[in-house]
């Protein structure tokens, strides 16, 4: 059986969805922070999904570099939402568009906060969290909680 190298396992998604909008010149997009969230929201279910299929398809092979897989994913996913401007997230003149779905983002980022914290990552834990918390003031809505989830 071939080994996994978890350097190009997840070649697939490499060109991610900033390179696809810069070919297609369309880059000011990227200047709305909600396009920045949903994209790493797909990421993640993306990252998600590959990975159950990898577990299912190499077992044993897959394991064994799945930690390093998943470290460089999240922390791919994680620069995404760090180059965002959170104090213009609160002022910006942008509107959340009908595709926006706050609960699974929250979800999404949640999910790369409980990654970095069992990393120990705690600056990442910080800043994903502040960021959970603006999102929902900007929103004007607290009652929406999923479930696992500590503010």
């Amino acid at each position: 059986m071939n080994k996994l190298d978890p350097h190009t396992l997840f070649s697939l998604f490499e060109q991610g969805d900033v390179e696809v909008y810069k070919e297609h010149g369309v880059e000011d997009v990227l200047k709305n922070p909600y396009v920045i969230l949903n994209m790493v929201s797909r990421g993640i279910d993306n990252y998600q999904l590959m990975d159950m299929l990898y577990v299912k398809n190499y077992g044993e092979n897959y394991k064994r570099v799945r930690s390093l897989v998943q470290k460089k994913y999240f922390v791919k996913m994680y620069n995404y939402l760090d180059r965002l401007d959170t104090g213009g997230i609160a002022d910006s003149g942008f509107d959340i568009g009908e595709s926006y779905e706050l609960p699974s983002v929250v979800v999404s980022i949640d999910v790369l906060r409980m990654y970095f914290e069992s990393q120990e990552m705690y600056e990442n834990c910080k800043s994903l969290k502040e960021l959970i918390e603006l999102l929902y003031d900007k929103a004007g809505t607290s009652k929406f909680i999923p479930n696992g989830l500590s503010l």
